[in-house]
Formats: structure tokens, sequence, C-alpha cells
């Protein structure tokens, strides 16, 4: 049993594993004066975290269609360095129960259309390393500039597990 324990409660871990070892430096750190996280009961809400590859921001604001994949890549690059932070926070994703919502800014241009297909590639993430827990509630905004020039800016609300919400 306890053997099966383990394995179930590092299976996050081992997909997080899976999905960052292209870039093995990817973690949300502050680049300024604010903390990475902040807890309130059984909810960690993370700080705003722009995607990056291999250390540099993914940047540009999203024009056309043809913009699509780079805002996906910094969406998905931005929630896998949030939950490498919360991983090391932590000690391990097995202490999260579920992602309760996740927002993202879009450096868009007005009428950018797939808004939608950009955060999916966000919440694809979310479900490939919790696959058991229910999607989150998904907020999507598009923004005049972000940090750093970045294309996306992801935000994440964790619910720790064992540790019902009052």
């Amino acid at each position: 049993m306890q053997a099966d324990e383990a394995a179930k409660s590092s299976a996050a871990d081992a997909r997080l594993d899976r999905l960052t070892a292209h870039d093995l430096d990817l973690c949300a750190t502050p680049a300024a004066l604010y903390a990475t996280f902040s807890r309130v009961g059984a909810l960690v809400f993370s700080s705003g975290v722009v995607g990056r590859e291999r250390g540099r921001i993914i940047t540009g604001k999203l024009t056309t269609d043809a913009c699509r994949a780079r805002g996906e890549r910094a969406a998905a690059a931005a929630v896998l360095a949030i939950l490498r932070a919360a991983q090391r926070e932590l000690g391990s994703l097995d202490r999260v129960a579920k992602v309760v919502a996740l927002t993202g800014y879009l450096h868009a241009e007005e009428g950018f259309a797939p808004m939608r297909e950009v955060m999916d590639a966000a919440s694809r993430v979310v479900q490939e390393i919790f696959p058991d827990a229910a999607l989150p509630a998904r907020t999507c905004v598009g923004v005049a500039c972000l940090p750093g020039g970045g294309a996306v800016e992801i935000a994440l609300v964790l619910e720790l597990a064992g540790q019902p919400i009052q």
C-alpha cells in the first residue's frame, strides 16, 4: 500500500519533470519586490509569470492568427514555471489538490481572435499535470503591455490537499 501511495503522490512531479526536461532552469522567481506565492488558508495564490524559453521571455504583441503558436508556447511555459516553483515551495505537487483558477493576460491587439486557443494551451498543461482534477475556472484578458515585453502572463490559484477551504 505504501509503495502505491508513493507512486501516486509522485505522479504529478514526474509529469512536471517530463514536461520541463527541455528547460531545467524553468522556474518562476520574483523579478522585483514581491513574493512568488501568497497563502491564505488552503489556497495558494501565485504572482503573475510571463512565459519563458531557456531563460528568455517569449515577447511580442499577439496580432494575428499567425501569432497563436507563440502565445500558446508562452502560456504553457508560464504555467510550467509556476508549477515548478510550487513544487519547490511545497516539496511536491502531491500537496496540491487542484488548480482552482487560471488567469491569463495576453499582450494582444484588439480583435485578436484566438485568445481562447492560447489559454487552452495553459489549461492543457494543468490537465496533463493533474489529470484526475477538475479543470480550473479561467479568465483571460487582453492588455496593452506586459513585464519585459512578454506575450502572455499567467497566474494560478492552487488548493492544498487535505486542507479544506473554510
